[in-house]
């Protein structure tokens, strides 16, 4: 039944799509299933608007991927995008790879990645000065492993939008790998507190006896030096 369902919805991706841009489809109401098996995208854009799984299959090169509102992808296995990624829908990685490499896009392209929020496995990755473009103050909980990995010359580089850090939080017994990459107010684990703080004050009383204590402390220093004098001046 899986694989009959996946393809009517191929079908129908086929049907929709244009040979100048051909892509993967799958449209609302509809339910697609890799099966378990392999496919390789060849960088075709893919629109996920009904259900689709990878149940445990493995998706290669695809390029700009699109989980539409109400849409819903299920991708226990891996998944190889080349292109952005954008999730407006509903998006099940907790036991996913995902490799984000940029082999669907230009040299030195800046590419958006957004909707994540737990992966088992993932990977950033670029072989020509590539830029990955996280959400503004999105965490990004990584449970097994975590790769980030440029070239010598040509770093990758992970940022955010703007305004608030992003972050990859690791769960128990995660690991990094992190080789030739920038990082651009992007942090792996908690980011820095930037609140000032607060210095414990208790109105002026806290001032007056400071003021005190100092006054104190001189008077007793004269007091010493001038008994040390009139000692010096006695026979």
């Amino acid at each position: 039944m899986p694989h009959l369902r996946f393809l009517a919805a191929a079908s129908i991706a086929l049907g929709l799509a244009s040979a100048a841009h051909a892509q993967m489809e799958i449209p609302a109401g509809s339910e697609g299933s890799l099966g378990g098996g392999s496919q390789d995208l060849g960088c075709e854009a893919v629109t996920i608007a009904g259900s689709y799984a990878l149940d445990g299959g493995t998706l290669q090169n695809a390029g700009a991927f699109l989980i539409e509102t109400g849409g819903v992808l299920d991708a226990q296995g891996s998944i190889q995008l080349g292109s952005d990624f954008r999730n407006q829908g509903s998006l099940n990685a907790a036991a996913s790879t995902m490799v984000f490499d940029g082999s669907c896009a230009a040299p030195g392209a800046s590419l958006t990645v957004s909707g994540i929020t737990t992966v088992a496995n993932l990977t950033f990755s670029s072989s020509s000065g590539q830029s990955f473009v996280l959400p503004n103050g999105a965490n990004i909980v990584v449970t097994g492993n975590l790769v980030l990995q440029g070239q010598p010359g040509q770093p990758l580089q992970i940022t955010s939008a703007s305004g608030q850090p992003a972050t990859f939080t690791l769960g128990p017994g995660a690991q990094v790998t992190q080789q030739n990459v920038n990082l651009v107010n992007v942090y792996i684990g908690t980011p820095p507190s930037a609140a000032p703080v607060a210095v414990p004050v208790s109105g002026l009383g806290w001032t007056a006896s400071l003021a005190l204590l100092l006054s104190l402390l001189s008077w007793g220093a004269l007091r010493s030096a001038r008994i040390r004098s009139f000692l010096r001046t006695q026979p």
